[in-house]
């Protein structure tokens, strides 16, 4: 599956993650949290050595690397917040967190990975 998902990410120009995710929930059947978790870790270790190789090449600005992962931290803080907030209710109409989550990545994956 990992070649499949690089393959076609590599000719549509999408993010890992936003495959990586359910394939690992309904393919390998993880909890949503252990699925995303494992799909950041999995996208991030690529993401390092690509990014270890440009900062080798002198093509790394480290004033807008900090800037980002500054910025990143603050999103990854609140999506922490809310989700640990939601964590196993049952909403209003009988939705689980996995179902929102889930709604959430097939919305990206629809209109913005396009």
């Amino acid at each position: 599956m990992a070649l499949i998902i690089g393959v076609s990410l590599g000719l549509i120009g999408g993010g890992g993650s936003i495959l990586a995710v359910p394939v690992l929930a309904y393919l390998f059947l993880l909890d949503e949290k252990v699925a995303t978790t494992y799909s950041l870790f999995i996208v991030g270790i690529g993401a390092l050595v690509g990014g270890l190789k440009q900062y080798q090449n002198k093509q790394v600005d480290l004033f807008f690397l900090s800037f980002f992962t500054s910025i990143t931290q603050i999103g990854i803080f609140i999506g922490a917040y809310v989700g640990q907030s939601i964590d196993g209710q049952k909403l209003e109409k009988g939705f689980s967190y996995f179902i929102i989550v889930m709604a959430v990545f097939m919305f990206f994956m629809e209109f913005i990975v396009e």
